[in-house]
């Protein structure tokens, strides 16, 4: 995967992991690539280890980026288009975050309604242009919100003074998952546009980002593009799939890639899924 990378990155990912600067791998053009190939090499090390887990499995899911190497192991793309498309989607959210002055909060312990109505309120604030809106649903009562960056701030101000738990600034540059990614949109659509021709029905089910609903077996990847596209601009639905995965039967969880990230928001979200969550590290 990783020699195969270099060639699509025209870079050496591998050595941005290891030696950094971390400055540089926070960069979202270099950390959406590494994410992308440390779930799927994570994918591999479950395959060797327990390769019923991977046979039997009843779906994929991931979050935002991880979207994209869900629906690789579910083979609707090959690695290598996966690659090139999560590489394009990268850059340009990086060039579209460079475009005005934005930022992204991480809020906990405020119910959704209550965050919804103080970002209306933060963006009334900022201005003509601003934004400010729930980009993340992870868990219950936690989110990351996204805008410009006037707005977002007040945001952090407002959500402190009505008694959220946590509203934490986080590094991440951009405003995604809100409408300042539509310049990275239109790219994205394009090269999804080329690549459709390219891609094949699910081999497994997929619960989407965008909708929180799950694309079965065999379904057409036409009907999954649009939802790729919408992802940039719209909310990640986490805590409703996750929640739609448990009801629908899913006893059996592996967060494959670095950090533990999912199985935290899991001990949220269902503490008793949280024992049947194993993490598959990189």
């Amino acid at each position: 995967m990783l020699q195969k990378a270099d060639k699509i990155l025209g870079y050496d990912i591998l050595d941005i992991c290891l030696k950094g600067p971390e400055s540089k791998l926070e960069e979202t053009r270099y950390c959406q690539p590494a994410m992308f190939i440390g779930g799927l090499a994570a994918l591999e090390k479950l395959k060797a280890e327990n390769p019923t887990a991977v046979e039997q499995a009843q779906a994929v899911a991931g979050l935002s980026l991880g979207e994209y190497t869900a629906l690789c192991a579910a083979g609707m793309v090959t690695f290598e288009d996966g690659l090139q498309l999560v590489k394009l989607r990268g850059e340009s959210m990086q060039e579209a975050a460079a475009l005005s002055q934005q930022a992204m909060l991480s809020v906990a312990g405020l119910e959704q309604a209550k965050l919804q109505a103080l970002c209306e309120q933060a963006q009334k604030a900022g201005g003509k242009d601003a934004v400010c809106q729930i980009a993340n649903v992870l868990f219950p009562k936690g989110f990351s919100c996204a805008g410009t960056k006037k707005a977002v701030d007040t945001l952090k101000d407002l959500a402190e003074k009505n008694g959220a738990l946590q509203a934490r600034m986080l590094k991440t540059s951009g405003g995604f998952h809100t409408s300042l990614m539509g310049p990275a949109q239109k790219k994205l659509e394009a090269a999804l546009t080329e690549m459709l021709p390219r891609m094949k029905p699910l081999e497994k089910a997929v619960y989407t980002n965008v909708n929180a609903k799950l694309m079965p077996v065999g379904t057409d990847p036409k009907e999954i593009v649009p939802l790729l596209r919408d992802q940039l601009t719209s909310p990640v639905l986490w805590e409703p799939s996750v929640k739609l995965m448990i009801s629908d039967g899913m006893t059996e969880f592996y967060e494959v890639g670095p950090m533990k990230q999912l199985k935290a928001m899991m001990k949220r979200i269902d503490a008793g899924m949280w024992n049947s969550t194993k993490n598959i590290e990189v």
